[in-house]
Formats: C-alpha cells, structure tokens, sequence
C-alpha cells in the first residue's frame, strides 16, 4: 500500500507547500479565516467570482494531476509486463485504481492538514480548529470530487497522448471555474454546500460519474488488450 508513494516526484512537496500557502494567504487576505472554508473554496465548494480565484482553483487541479502523472504513466506504460506479475489484466487495473485512490486520498486529508497547522501558526497558536462531522463532511466531498478528476485523467491518458490529455484536462478546470457560480444547478460535482437533500443528491450524481469513469476505464484497458493481441 505505502509502496505507491515511491512513484511520486520528490519536487512535489515543494510544489505541495507552495500551493497551499498561496492559497491560504490569499483567502486569508480576503477576509476569510476559517480553514475549512478556504480548503473547500480553493476546490471549488464556494463561488469564485474572482479571476484569482478560479486561477487557484486551476491550480489545484493542475497540481492534483502532477502528484498522479508519474504513478498513472508507469501503470500505463507498462501495462503488460505488471499484468503479468498480477496475473492478468482484470487485477492488474484493480491494484492501478486502488494505488490512485491511496494516493488521492493522501493528497486531500494532507492538503487540510497542512493548511490547518499553517492556520494555526498564522493566528500565534490562539486558535485551534476542531475537526467536526461538517469538516469530515467538506473532505469526504472533496476527496470524491477529486477521485472523478483522477479517474478522467487515468482515462484520457490511456485514450490520448501525454499533453493531449494534460491539455483536455486543463481546459476542463478552467470551464468548471468560470461555470462554478452556478451552484444553483441540479447536477453539480464541485463540493459546494447546501441542503442535505441537494447534497445527497451531488454525491449520488458523483459516485454515478466515478462508476461510469471506471467503466470507460476497464472498456478502454480491455479494447487496447485486444488490440495487442491483434498486432
């Protein structure tokens, strides 16, 4: 399990750090305090009316993608010699997708986490943020938000080439940005807040768009297996 760590590059924590403070800084610039508010803002949960602010959230995807490239690029890439060492194709792509799921998962709880601990020390210690059920509630959204953006990388990596899929997934950021104000919408994937009905509702549409990302998935590992075997 921890062995799926050993892919990412070690520049990321730089990259990591980085990201958070200016994110936080600026929100904290703004007016806003609350850790858990700023952590669900910068991916979207919240309006961006700003220009910077949907430049962040771009940001945080785009940062997303580069902690998973070099994980989803060796699956991928060599596809038929660790199918082999799994045995066959079917548990080759379950330990693929679970390795992401780690991974992504490692990447949200430790986005708050030190966001958190930079909240803390910029307020000299006089405040500690407690993590209540609306807390767990605003990670829990994210991280499902996030796993569908992994699982649309996976897929168009393994459709497209490298910078055609960095390219389609770039300019899905930036169309989830400027569109991110209507959060008046039926269907909506961001982790925005609302009603307990409506956000039942955004996490049953999530997991439906997970599953459907899984099968296109396991549809295009199968077809290129195929195709393989055809050559």
């Amino acid at each position: 399990m921890i062995g799926v760590f050993r892919y990412i590059n070690p520049f990321f924590l730089l990259t990591f750090l980085g990201s958070i403070i200016v994110g936080y800084r600026y929100l904290n610039s703004t007016g806003i305090t609350d850790p858990t508010i700023i952590y669900q803002t910068l991916f979207g949960g919240k309006p961006l009316h700003a220009i910077l602010l949907q430049s962040l959230f771009v940001m945080m995807l785009t940062l997303l993608q580069y902690t998973l490239i070099d994980y989803i690029v060796y699956y991928i890439d060599n596809s038929e010699h660790l199918s082999v060492r799994y045995g066959n194709k079917a548990k080759w792509l379950k330990a693929f997708l679970k390795g992401a799921l780690i991974i992504t998962a490692a990447f949200v709880i430790l986005f708050y986490l030190i966001g958190l601990l930079f909240y803390i020390v910029s307020s000299d210690f006089k405040v500690a943020q407690t993590i209540n059920m609306n807390t767990v509630g605003v990670i829990a959204r994210v991280y499902l938000f996030c796993i569908i953006a992994v699982f649309a990388q996976i897929y168009l990596l393994m459709k497209f080439t490298k910078s055609s899929a960095f390219m389609i997934m770039g300019g899905i950021s930036i169309l989830l940005a400027m569109t991110n104000h209507y959060q008046d919408s039926a269907f909506y994937i961001l982790p925005r807040s609302s009603s307990p009905i409506i956000t039942l509702l955004d996490v049953l549409v999530s997991i439906v768009l997970a599953i459907v990302l899984v099968a296109l998935i396991q549809r295009r590992s199968l077809k290129k297996e195929l195709s393989s075997h055809e050559n």
